[in-house]
């Protein structure tokens, strides 16, 4: 399953706001890298064509 990677808040609201306003469900969950730098995982729970849709409009939003 792919997840979404937000490196920081800035990223995780426009993660967040993306998946709510396409109503798909999701879960965050907060991680470290081994630099021990915090990251947030978004995993949602929709179909494949949905999710890289989804991936390629969050890339765009966050470059």
């Amino acid at each position: 399953m792919k997840s979404f990677l937000a490196k920081n808040p800035k990223q995780l609201d426009i993660c967040l706001k993306l998946l709510y306003s396409e109503h798909v469900p999701f879960v965050v969950n907060i991680t470290e890298t081994t630099k021990k730098k915090v990251v947030y995982e978004i995993t949602a729970d929709a179909e494949e064509p949905i999710i890289n849709k989804l991936m390629e409009k969050y890339r765009i939003l966050i470059s």
